[in-house]
């Protein structure tokens, strides 16, 4: 990973220096096709000077002169492309590994970053920020190299030829740089708007496609394309003022070259008549001045090439600069891992949260204790905190230190890896790849392809899929779609409770898993999922202990501890039996949803 600094161009400079050895031979091999070029016009000077003296006598020098042109000609070519290559294949290079930087910086960052930064802004960090990054590391460095030496050789041999035809070159070069210098802070300003813009556009399309089905539910189909055309008038207004900013510049620039040739051959003609210069002086002049407006005419594109990429890097420096905190933290060795759980279980101690943006305890004093083998049930209405509270078992939202301890550690001082393996978190908005179920369902695994057939087809038992899967098209090998768009919500709460199931875990959470699944459905389900905490054929139990939190009380009947949730505290606890016949939230709970089943 990159160093952390505000610097843009010491993160640049990280990436560039990886690869200095192939940037160093493409500078030489810069410097040689320079020093061609400006060689080859000298022979020029020497032939035509050949045509007006003794040119009879003189036959074979003229011949060296035009083969040397062309063997200059053709090492040139092979020097050119060489230099292209060195310096190309490191900016592609260094564009996939920011791309690599960035994704690994990604799956590190919480839940807390996400939430403040949409995914549409970050795809388009991703996917077009990063080319302008390639483009300064890559054609961008090799302009930059190429300007340089052949503004530095030219205007030598211009000199050498004639001083004062030089300074009247020089004067409409400043003329037209300062004219162009302008337009490119014009040009900076708007890229850096239209980059903006195009983060906003590509925000509102992710969040836009992921919401289809809202957005077609409840009629807003104006609405979304009015707000579409919006963003996308302004990155047009973006885009159409950098375009006016370039056809004002870039003009200048194309046409310096014949701007200069005709004042060399108005300048150098008068030279030539009085007899001051030779016609093969003023042709290699010309030749010269048209060396020199190439480099011109690339500086206005290399300065508007780095300013656009140097934007786009200050974007990507603000996910490679992010804090990771839990970076820090230390992973116990996995003998110690092992026995984490098993030692003292899960303990919540006085557990209070709130989130940053508000002012009221989501959660308050919380106290519990989940022993290994047992089954906790967590029951509540909407709104009371269940799903907070799981997420800082889980530590997808920081809790703080000595609220909760994963054996005789506080889980604050624990590594994600270690959380994460000791601790499995059914979600009750399933996410599917788009891919096959089968390769779904085996993501926990580190081996997908060795799966034993035999315990595939009993996780699908299990989870209530058999059957279905076996209607697919293709079996487990059908394509779910995106986000499992194929499936229906119970059959994607099922895959995904399928995975949970492939490996085991010390505790495993099931958050409202079984909300979209019907009753008879559900009982089977909960045996299957009473059944995980059972050795077979002396093979270990593929959870350790169950934490099932639901709204439903037919869920929390084989629990050994029911703890009720009601805006963020624990109004009770107890065993189903009891809860029952205790006055409460519970009791009501059961007696409405019994009427319900009745």
């Amino acid at each position: 990973m990159p160093p952390k600094t505000n610097n843009k161009f010491a993160l640049l400079g990280y990436y560039i220096q990886q690869h200095w050895l192939s940037y160093s031979l493409g500078v030489m091999a810069i410097l040689a096709t320079n020093w061609i070029a400006v060689s080859i016009p000298e022979y020029v000077r020497l032939s035509i000077d050949l045509l007006n003296d003794d040119l009879e006598n003189r036959q074979d020098l003229l011949w060296y002169y035009m083969l040397t042109m062309l063997v200059l000609a053709l090492v040139m070519m092979v020097v050119r492309t060489l230099s292209r290559i060195l310096f190309f294949n490191p900016g592609r290079a260094i564009e996939c590994q920011i791309k690599n930087d960035m994704f690994h910086k990604l799956m590190a960052l919480q839940k807390n970053y996400y939430d403040a930064n949409p995914s549409g802004n970050i795809i388009s960090r991703i996917n077009n920020d990063i080319t302008g990054v390639r483009m300064i590391c890559g054609f961008g460095l090799m302009q930059a190299f190429n300007i340089t030496m052949a503004l530095s050789l030219t205007p030598y041999k211009m000199w050498q030829l004639s001083p004062n035809l030089t300074l009247y070159c020089v004067i409409p070069i400043l003329i037209v740089f300062t004219a162009v210098r302008l337009g490119m802070n014009v040009l900076v300003r708007n890229m850096r708007g239209r980059m903006e813009s195009l983060q906003r556009l590509s925000g509102f399309t992710v969040s836009s496609l992921s919401a289809i089905d809202l957005i077609k539910n409840q009629s807003m189909r104006e609405w979304s394309t009015k707000r579409f055309e919006t963003e996308n008038k302004d990155m047009l207004r973006r885009s159409m003022k950098i375009a006016w900013t370039r056809s004002f510049v870039m003009p200048m620039l194309g046409n310096l070259e014949n701007f200069l040739k005709l004042l060399v051959l108005l300048v150098g003609g008068m030279m030539v008549i009085e007899e001051n210069f030779s016609i093969g002086q003023l042709t290699a002049f010309i030749a010269y001045s048209a060396l020199l407006t190439f480099p011109l005419m690339g500086l206005g594109w290399v300065t508007t090439m780095f300013q656009q990429g140097l934007v786009g890097l200050a974007s990507i420096q603000t996910v490679l600069q992010q804090d990771l905190p839990r970076s820090k933290l230390i992973s116990l060795p996995e003998t110690k891992l092992k026995s984490l759980f098993t030692t003292s279980g899960l303990k919540v101690k006085k557990l209070s949260f709130r989130y940053p943006e508000s002012e009221v305890d989501v959660l308050r004093n919380i106290n519990f204790t989940i022993n290994p083998g047992q089954v906790i049930g967590v029951l509540g209405r909407i709104g009371s905190g269940k799903s907070t509270l799981v997420n800082g078992l889980n530590r997808y939202l920081e809790m703080g230190p000595d609220s909760i301890f994963l054996g005789d550690h506080d889980l604050a001082t624990l590594s994600d890896n270690n959380v994460r393996s000791c601790i499995r978190t059914v979600t009750q908005e399933p996410f599917l790849f788009s891919d096959t179920a089968e390769n779904n369902m085996n993501l926990a695994l580190e081996n997908s392809n060795s799966t034993d057939s035999e315990q595939f087809q009993k996780v699908l038992y299990s989870a209530a899929l058999d059957k279905e899967v076996a209607r697919f098209p293709k079996q487990e090998k059908t394509l779910v779609g995106e986000k499992g768009i194929m499936l229906s919500g119970g059959q994607k709460q099922r895959i995904s409770l399928a995975r949970a199931m492939m490996k085991p875990c010390d505790l495993l959470i099931l958050d409202n898993v079984l909300s979209a699944v019907d009753y008879e459905t559900e009982r089977h389900l909960l045996r299957e999922i009473h059944k995980l905490l059972k050795p077979v054929n002396n093979q270990p139990a593929l959870a350790g202990s169950l934490l099932i939190v639901s709204h439903r009380v037919t869920s929390m009947e084989k629990a050994d501890l029911i703890l009720v949730l009601d805006e963020g505290e624990i109004v009770d606890r107890g065993r189903h039996a009891e809860l029952i016949q205790r006055p409460g939230y519970y009791q009501q709970m059961w007696a409405l949803q019994n009427e319900h089943s009745a």
